[in-house]
């Protein structure tokens, strides 16, 4: 049997993807952008799940300048539009962190 030769690789070699170290971004901007990425990222797939498997979701995300960004199928909407769930929410958000072990 021939030995398969290969072809070089024509164009830019690719970085691919690379495992990261899941710690504390201590550089403001990039830590928003990587906010912004992955907000974008479980937003799809909160949206993904709920297609796929016909559950109903609700996802909420609070950045570090207190925005809450929020995905919700249609069963689960008024917990985030009506008063009594934007109250909660706001609650939820007040109460003060606890101190990380």
């Amino acid at each position: 049997m021939l030995p398969v030769l290969q072809q070089p690789r024509k164009g830019p070699v690719r970085k691919g993807r690379r495992k990261i170290d899941i710690e504390y971004i201590p550089d403001k901007t990039r830590r928003h952008v990587t906010f912004s990425k992955r907000k974008g990222g479980i937003m799809k797939k909160a949206y993904e799940l709920a297609t796929l498997t016909g559950t109903q979701v609700l996802l909420l995300v609070a950045s570090e300048t207190g925005h809450v960004y929020t995905f919700a199928t249609p069963k689960l909407q008024p917990l985030i539009t009506g008063p009594e769930g934007k109250n909660l929410i706001q609650t939820c958000l007040n109460v003060p962190d606890e101190p990380a072990m």
